[in-house]
């Protein structure tokens, strides 16, 4: 839905891209989330090439700010030009997203001057599983490897950051049968892994029922769970929000199939590396039906040059 604004320019739009209802002192009321964008006249004009490319008044030089989300699809401009601007207001390093829908290698770019580097596990069929991991400018990845699925479901990315080696990953798992993918998933990364391994996605089960959900059981039977909790010991990952927050119960889905609250979504890092580990938190729902997830990590000392 589109209208013209008054006291903006005659190529200026507002978009209602998402709504909800709520209750409050006097009744029920509906909240419209709206943003503003320009359409440009001539398209040919925009070159990023023409603008030097922002930067932070005060970068992260010595920590890295890491952000997964199951985005539920960002095939339209605008939710695209939202999450890259959101990203670099929260300052992010690293971004690890979940079911981009983009499809094969016609998908749209999600990349701008702020996160000039982009990494897609992309599939032939639209609305399927597509994953991506995004670098802003401050953070100077440079890839030496790469291994994305066919489907969709997994992308790895070996590289350096200055003189760190840095494996990471971002997963989102299917809907069934869940330990299967991701126990195969986690014996293909480590084979693939050097150096720092940070993993992150939406696994579609929950590690810990008992402080994962708000009704306290999984609905998947036990010997999935456990075989789950195996492959990730077996890899030496652990869940970074829940080393520093053992026994909070919040929550990153709403089920209204289940009716209950779950965290599905995890940012895990390698244990041998847990003392890089500063904070993590759960953020709030916004456009997307999952909370994105936030952790910050100290860069270990550089190693000296010559």
């Amino acid at each position: 839905m589109y209208m013209l604004l008054r006291g903006q320019p005659a190529h200026t739009s507002v978009a209602i891209y998402s709504l909800h209802t709520t209750w409050g002192p006097r009744g029920r009321y509906t909240v419209f989330h709206l943003s503003l964008y320009t359409r440009q006249r001539q398209r040919t004009q925009r070159s990023l090439t023409k603008k030097p490319a922002p930067t932070h008044p005060h970068p992260l030089t010595h920590r890295s700010l890491l952000w997964s989300n199951n985005i539920r699809g960002q095939n339209s401009l605008e939710r695209r030009s939202y999450l890259l601007r959101s990203l670099w207001a929260a300052r992010v390093s690293v971004a690890f997203l979940q079911e981009t829908h983009f499809q094969g290698l016609t998908g749209p770019m999600l990349r701008d001057q702020r996160f000039p580097l982009g990494f897609f596990a992309n599939h032939k069929e639209a609305k399927r599983a597509v994953v991506a991991i995004l670098f802003a400018n401050h953070t100077p990845f440079t890839c030496t490897e790469e291994k994305a699925d066919t489907l969709g479901r997994y992308l790895f990315l070996k590289g350096t950051i200055v003189d760190r080696q840095y494996t990471f990953a971002s997963i989102y798992a299917p809907k069934t049968k869940q330990h299967n993918f991701i126990s195969k998933t986690l014996r293909l990364l480590e084979q693939f892994r050097e150096g720092i391994l940070i993993g992150a996605g939406d696994l579609n089960l929950l590690i810990d029922p008992r402080v994962d959900t708000s009704k306290g059981r999984s609905s998947l039977p036990l010997s999935c769970l456990k075989a789950t909790q195996a492959a990730l010991r077996d890899a030496g990952l652990v869940d970074s929000w829940r080393v520093l927050h053992p026994d909070d119960r919040y929550f990153t889905y709403y089920s209204l199939v289940h009716h209950g609250y779950s965290c599905l979504d995890y940012i895990l890092i390698a244990q041998e590396y847990l003392s890089l580990l500063q904070t993590s938190a759960i953020l709030p729902v916004t456009w997307s039906d999952h909370s994105p997830m936030l952790t910050l990590l100290t860069s270990p000392p550089h190693k000296p040059k010559g």
